[in-house]
């Protein structure tokens, strides 16, 4: 045992590597567990948020059609209205104020 005293203490510093490489193994696991359980929840709450967005920005393409149409249907009446209006010169001339001379 005195010739070979460095193969024993290689043994034993083998033996102690080992349970303390263990316990860090566990430690390791565990972060890892946490950290891909955390990966999960964001995941989720960034396709949510998404799907959110997607939403909201239908709604407001819809909103953003209808008063488009609205606007242009109230811009056709308004035409209509003056197209078919006969409108004579001299009373509006009058109505403003000016005189005919």
């Amino acid at each position: 045992m005195k010739a070979h005293w460095n193969w024993l203490a290689l043994l034993v510093l083998a033996g102690v590597a080992y349970f303390l490489g263990k316990k860090d193994s566990a430690n390791l696991l565990a972060h890892a567990t946490i950290a891909k359980d955390q990966y999960k929840k964001d995941a989720e709450a960034i396709e949510k948020a998404a799907k959110a967005k997607t939403k909201r920005d239908d709604k407001i393409d819809n909103r953003k059609e209808e008063i488009k149409k609205a606007l242009i249907e109230e811009k056709e009446r308004k035409l209509r209205l003056v197209t078919q209006e006969e409108i004579d010169a001299d009373e509006v001339f009058v109505n403003m104020g000016i005189d005919k001379r």
